[in-house]
């Protein structure tokens, strides 16, 4: 058994979202699923990309607009959005609260893509080193 706790997690900060790589061939040893946990802040947006993974994200709170190639989508908690494989995909956070969401992908991201997107040390790095 695995567990990985937020604050031990690989991270990136940009753009008013952190995002926490949760589960990964990295973190966990997954061979076939990648998981993050993704704070977005009021304002707070996910620049429109693509990738080959199938993806889907799960809206914990909060409310946004989902961009799935050409659709535009209000989204809010208890939402679950997939999207497919090299779709173009972003998300907005247009409430006023914080909006959290985890996002599943399959196949994985690679160790090289781990590295290159969640480049920061984790929240517990961090803090050993202000100490």
């Amino acid at each position: 058994m695995k567990i990985i706790n937020r604050k031990r997690a690989p991270r990136y900060k940009r753009d008013d979202i952190e995002s926490f790589l949760m589960i990964s061939e990295k973190t966990a040893g997954s061979e076939k699923l990648s998981i993050t946990l993704v704070e977005m802040q009021p304002g707070g947006f996910q620049h429109i990309h693509n990738h080959e993974p199938e993806q889907v994200y799960y809206i914990l709170n909060g409310e946004g607009i989902m961009n799935v190639d050409e659709e535009k989508r209000n989204v809010t908690g208890g939402d679950c959005i997939f999207i497919p494989s090299f779709a173009r995909h972003g998300l907005k956070n247009t409430g006023s609260v914080p909006l959290n969401y985890v996002s599943a992908c399959s196949p994985p991201f690679t160790l090289k893509e781990c590295d290159e997107l969640w480049p920061l040390k984790s929240l517990e790095e961090t803090d050993k080193e202000t100490c």
